[in-house]
């Protein structure tokens, strides 16, 4: 690889490769070349993906070199290496969904708004990456694919449900990473692995075919820096007529004002969610990061847990929308499947319609008691998982103690309930885990709806002061 890009693929931005292509010291082939070099020297321990296209990804990268050598590239994303999690459809190759139940001679006949865009920014997919089944669960394991694991400690969880996107994002695996996030699954990965993660405003990234999970659901990018993150959202942003939940069309880089930093911003620090048993390291590295926002100029306050304990709540959303995937099938079918998913559609044979609304109701009295909290601060930060990454096969952190995945997550579920914005950002590493440096922990950052730049702003502004060590695996 020329000397214009970083020997680690781990290090590799979108502004080095736009600028090494630009200048012609690397080419979209060689990156492309490399990258799939990484993805056989990792994938077979990390089992991050569903299917890689290496054939496909070349042919799209010898398109983009021409390109850049012509000088008529479509933009910096112009040859970069991206994945897509396996919910989103990608002509061609099947949708699998982490499901035994997928047929695999059944190919798309569309594509996702968020292929689409990539597509047309000339970006290089190298493959679709792992989610437990239907996306159901907070952990990284399918009765398809089997397990993924966390590239920091083959042990351990990546979390879920974009499973694969978190380990392909940590190890080198591509730069830039499509997830989806219905409770979580982008910022619960991105903390366990590392990496940035965003859970936009929903319907500012578009989705179809319409997600089982409704307005729960969000599709966000996943990257090892936030301006990584800002570029993908750049393409990925922008609407799509065959999307339910239509948002208005916005042509701005997402990275004008990115780093404009947080001086003046009024930030409430929540450091428990209702519900909420924080690990003492995960509360003291997000309690430093939050100083260091303070020492940039911010205006933090400590709040008491902003929100109610929702958890009932959301569970009967998650199950009624959940619980159809598997509706209709025999026992013998049901064995197929995972168990937590088999257990979610029996909770939801026994729910009425008044449960269901009266969940909803729960929700939208929660949308505006964290409206109204951010009326007078700019930003709510907290803990984003309040636990080091757990071993794999597992699908709470504490068997013992917890019942379901929402249990270890109740700083995430309850963002996708009220919707607004919110980005995972490394904070630091453990002190337990790997001899080479423990378990990445992240804090979150929440912003007002269609704030979602802002909150970009922050996790940048930490960023610039405390990059995390990136793993080299």
């Amino acid at each position: 690889m020329p000397n214009a890009l970083p020997d680690d693929l781990s290090d590799w931005t979108v502004d080095l490769l736009a600028a090494a292509y630009r200048s012609g010291d690397a080419s979209p082939v060689d990156v492309a070349r490399a990258t799939f070099e990484r993805v056989r020297a990792v994938d077979p321990e990390v089992d991050a993906f569903v299917w890689v296209d290496e054939e496909g990804a070349l042919e799209q990268a010898r398109a983009s070199e021409v390109r850049w050598r012509a000088g008529e590239q479509r933009g910096d994303l112009d040859g970069v290496p991206v994945t897509i999690k396996d919910l989103l459809p990608y002509l061609g190759h099947p949708t699998r969904k982490g499901s035994r139940h997928s047929d695999a001679s059944v190919l798309p006949t569309e594509e996702a708004p968020t292929v689409l865009r990539l597509r047309e920014a000339g970006a290089v997919f190298v493959g679709a990456t792992t989610t437990p089944e239907f996306g159901w669960k907070g952990g990284g394991d399918s009765p398809l694919t089997g397990i993924t694991r966390n590239p920091w400690d083959l042990t351990r969880t990546t979390g879920g449900s974009s499973a694969g996107a978190g380990a392909a994002a940590a190890s080198g695996m591509g730069v830039l990473h499509v997830g989806t996030d219905g409770g979580g699954s982008v910022r619960m990965p991105s903390a366990f692995c590392g990496v940035v993660g965003l859970k936009p405003t929903h319907t500012i990234v578009p989705i179809h075919p319409a997600a089982v999970s409704g307005m729960l659901s969000h599709v966000g990018p996943m990257a090892r820096t936030v301006r990584d993150a800002a570029h993908l959202m750049s393409a990925i942003a922008r609407p799509d007529a065959r999307d339910v939940f239509p948002s208005l069309r916005d042509d701005r880089s997402w990275l004008d004002g990115i780093d404009d930093g947080v001086a003046g911003l009024r930030i409430a620090y929540a450091p428990r969610f209702a519900g909420a048993d924080v690990d003492p390291r995960v509360a003291a590295a997000v309690d430093a990061a939050v100083e260091v926002l303070s020492g940039l100029g911010a205006r933090v306050d400590v709040v008491e847990p902003p929100l109610p304990d929702v958890r009932d709540a959301f569970l009967t959303l998650w199950d009624a929308a959940l619980g159809r995937m598997l509706r209709g099938m025999t026992d013998e079918q049901l064995a197929m499947s995972d168990p937590g998913l088999v257990a979610t559609t029996r909770r939801r044979a026994v729910l009425s319609a008044d449960d269901v609304l009266d969940a909803d109701a729960v929700r939208g009295a929660l949308t505006a008691q964290l409206s109204a909290l951010l009326t007078t601060y700019d930003l709510l930060v907290s803990p984003q998982v309040p636990v080091l990454a757990f071993p794999v096969g597992q699908d709470v952190a504490d068997p013992a103690t917890q019942e379901h995945w929402v249990d270890w997550t109740p700083f995430t579920y309850p963002i996708n309930m009220t919707r607004h914005p919110a980005a995972t950002v490394p904070v630091g590493l453990s002190d337990v885990g790997p001899a080479d440096g423990g378990l990445p922990m992240a804090m979150q950052i929440v912003g007002r709806h269609f704030d979602d730049r802002l909150v970009l702003r922050a996790a940048r502004a930490y960023e610039q002061v405390h990059p995390v060590a990136l793993r080299r695996y």
